[in-house]
């Protein structure tokens, strides 16, 4: 009898030993968790990652969650950093096109003050009246870039015929290309080119283009509209040599070649030209090839047409 209450001690005791050692090493692992993650985010570039030397599964998976919740974080980090840097980037850029116009302007217009012949007065209030324009249409497209990202403009999706609005928008600019002595090239189907989307919304997508394409273009103007998955209207133009990095970049928000930046363009024209035609579900897109560079905007056909 004495025997087995012996063993039942003994039974206790190691069992109750285990159980504290077990608590002990519990408490250990967390407590070098917590260390582990205080060294962490105490530091701002590390790759670092929770460790620990156990077997127990809650503590395995503890840490498994720990770190997948770090990697995140430092996603989201460095997704924040890149916002950041783009926001800044395009603030200064934003205010070189706002400033460019406005000091061109104002200093002509301090040479009118000083007094000019009226030959001199006419080219400089016609320069002042250039800069000017040039001011409000960033202004323009910057207002409507805020209120496409926000929502605030919704695209409709009904049958459009969009070979109008094509021929239409290309009548806007008709003077402009007089003034640079060309007469493009146009070739659209003799029948209705009948998409799906939003008669606005196409209609400043075709302007966007044509304004780039005005302001860059070296000639050898060629405008079409052919059939294939969609509607496909292509833009074309003689251009200075372009390389892959720009035509990858061509659509991002503010993105202006170096030697461009004197130019009357801030880059926005064909990233509000992008994300309308995604909003209507069609695609665009830019190529360079021997000297031309061509931007083609494929809307989706009417199937019922």
């Amino acid at each position: 009898m004495d025997s087995i209450k012996t063993i039942i001690i003994i039974i206790l005791v190691v069992s109750l030993s285990i159980s504290v050692f077990s608590n002990i090493y519990y408490a250990l692992n967390i407590k070098n968790i917590k260390n582990q993650l205080k060294e962490i985010m105490n530091k701002e570039d590390t790759n670092q990652l929770l460790t620990v030397m156990t077997s127990q599964r809650n503590i395995l998976e503890l840490v498994n969650t720990l770190n997948n919740m770090i990697k995140n974080i430092r996603v989201s980090e460095i997704e924040i950093r890149r916002i950041n840097q783009s926001f800044r980037q395009s603030i200064i850029n934003i205010s070189h096109d706002l400033r460019t116009p406005l000091t061109t302007a104002g200093g002509y217009l301090q040479m009118l003050q000083s007094g000019v012949s009226k030959e001199e007065e006419k080219e400089y209030l016609s320069i002042i009246s250039e800069r000017q324009n040039m001011v409000k249409v960033l202004l323009e497209q910057l207002f409507e870039y805020v209120r496409i990202e926000s929502g605030e403009i919704v695209y409709e999706k009904e049958p459009i015929e969009a070979k109008k609005i094509f021929i239409d928008t290309l009548a806007m600019y008709y003077d402009d290309f007089n003034k640079k002595g060309e007469e493009p090239r146009i070739e659209v189907p003799e029948k209705p080119c009948m998409v799906i989307g939003d008669e606005k919304g196409i209609k400043r997508i075709f302007s966007n283009i044509l304004y780039n394409s005005i302001i860059h273009g070296k000639g050898g103007y060629s405008f079409k509209i052919y059939e294939s998955k969609g509607y496909v209207f292509t833009f074309s133009n003689v251009s200075e040599e372009m390389t892959s990095e720009d035509l990858n970049n061509i659509f991002h928000r503010f993105y202006t070649k170096d030697n461009w930046r004197n130019k009357k363009t801030t880059g926005l024209g064909l990233s509000i030209a992008k994300e309308i035609t995604r909003r209507m579900g069609g695609e665009i897109k830019a190529q360079y090839n021997k000297d031309i560079f061509t931007i083609y905007v494929v809307l989706p056909k009417n199937k019922t047409s």
